[in-house]
Order: C-alpha cells, then structure tokens, then sequence
C-alpha cells in the first residue's frame, strides 16, 4: 500500500492538467458568485476545495499557512463577526491566487523580447 506522501514511481501517461486548471476555474466561479450573494461560510467551504487541488505542489511554508488559516477561522464568532470572516476570506483569497500562479497553474504573463532588451 502506498503512503500519501510518498512518490509512486509510476509516471502517468495522461497529463491531467486541462481538467485541473477547468476544476480550479469552476471553484473560483463558484466562490465569486458565493461572495457576492454573501454566503460566507460556503465561499471558504470553495477555498478549501481550492487549496484540496493546489495542495499536492505546495510547499512545506505553504501548507503551515493553510494551518494558520483553520486556526484563524475558529477564532471568528459566527454571525456576529461577519465583517471578520469577509476580511479573512479576502486574505485567504489573495494566498490561493497567488499560490496557484506559482504553481503555474494560474495566470503567468508570457514573456516578450523586449523583456532580454537593454536600455
């Protein structure tokens, strides 16, 4: 039986990245659209599907801030504190994206010539 967290030795010929980059589309749309009608709760539900697709490329640092996010969370009080859970969802928001970017599995802007020009 294999270990989560080890490497299987078998590569796979299918390259499932189209389908990923589709699945991390579609939960970002969803989490735009939970924000915006103010379903909070379900709107980090989505970020948490999120970090479940950008989790196996993820760094040692980067898992430890996926911790610190859970701690943060149980600290907000429900209903009550809903200006709280909004600002941390943003925070938690701007961490996804950006992880997902250097996972490159995001936007990257494609380089041009005039980037290796002088002057």
């Amino acid at each position: 039986m294999l270990d989560y967290q080890q490497t299987p030795d078998k590569i796979s010929t299918y390259n499932s990245m189209d389908a990923i980059i589709f699945r991390i589309n579609d939960l970002w749309s969803k989490f735009n659209s939970y924000v915006l009608s103010g379903r909070l709760i379900q709107a980090n539900w989505v970020l948490d599907r999120l970090w479940g697709e950008l989790v196996t490329d993820s760094k040692p640092d980067e898992q430890t801030k996926n911790i610190e996010f859970r701690e943060k969370l149980l600290k907000i009080k429900g209903v009550k504190e809903m200006g709280k859970l909004y600002l941390f969802l943003l925070e938690k928001e701007e961490f996804l994206r950006r992880l997902q970017d250097r996972q490159g599995k995001g936007v990257k802007h494609q380089e041009s010539a005039l980037d290796y020009m002088d002057g």
